[in-house]
């Protein structure tokens, strides 16, 4: 298995057959907000390969201090699943960015729920696969994750992954959306926000393309 990245065209096909299946929508990004952050040359998608064909996907998200990624999506393809090769997917990327400080993972938080199982099975993973939950959370879109790190170069710190994960949202929200869907680190004490989908809100990133039905 190897990494190449994906062109935009390439994006927008996993977007429509792969992310949409994986992915509830209040989770996922409409693809014109994903184009929007590509075209401003900090959005990386890379494609896990066997040959020509594509079994895997990262979806990468660059911080401004450019020493911090955070993991966006990641997953394998459905005809690949269940087959080990997210652990796979997992040590190329490490590989990849063997210099930087920090790969970023928010993971969904158990609470009590019907899903707890599939949440806790998918911290488990990242644990086995060398990420460490930091004791801050994240609320973003009214939805509570847990945050993990795995630093390539054994430089990373808590504190700049806080720094570098808020500067990530900061600089592509304008003011009034960072503080009304984000919350970083989690306030436990704030009102909880009912789940909410990116993609049904107006004024935030690239979505003005989706009004005018322009996605491609």
């Amino acid at each position: 298995m190897t990494l190449r990245d994906l062109t935009l065209q390439e994006l927008h096909h996993l977007h429509r057959h792969e992310l949409r299946e994986a992915f509830p929508p209040e989770e996922l990004k409409p693809f014109a907000a994903m184009k929007k952050l590509y075209r401003a040359g900090v959005y990386h998608p890379v494609g896990a390969w066997e040959g020509e064909t594509l079994v895997g996907y990262a979806l990468l998200w660059e911080a401004p201090q450019r020493k911090y990624v955070l993991i966006d999506y990641l997953g394998v393809t459905a005809a690949r699943r269940n087959g080990g090769l997210g652990a796979e997917l997992l040590r190329l990327l490490r590989e990849k960015f063997r210099s930087w400080d920090g790969i970023i993972v928010e993971s969904e938080a158990p609470e009590g729920g019907q899903s707890d199982g599939i949440r806790q099975r998918r911290m488990n993973f990242y644990r086995r696969n060398g990420y460490t939950f930091l004791r801050y959370d994240c609320m973003l879109f009214g939805v509570h994750y847990r945050v993990c790190l795995c630093s390539p170069n054994g430089k990373g710190s808590e504190e700049a992954t806080m720094a570098a994960h808020q500067a990530l949202y900061g600089s592509q929200f304008p003011g009034w959306a960072y503080r009304w869907f984000i919350q970083i680190p989690r306030d436990p004490d704030a009102p909880l926000q009912p789940k909410e989908s990116w993609a049904e809100q107006r004024g935030l990133p690239g979505l003005e393309e989706d009004e005018k039905g322009r996605e491609q």
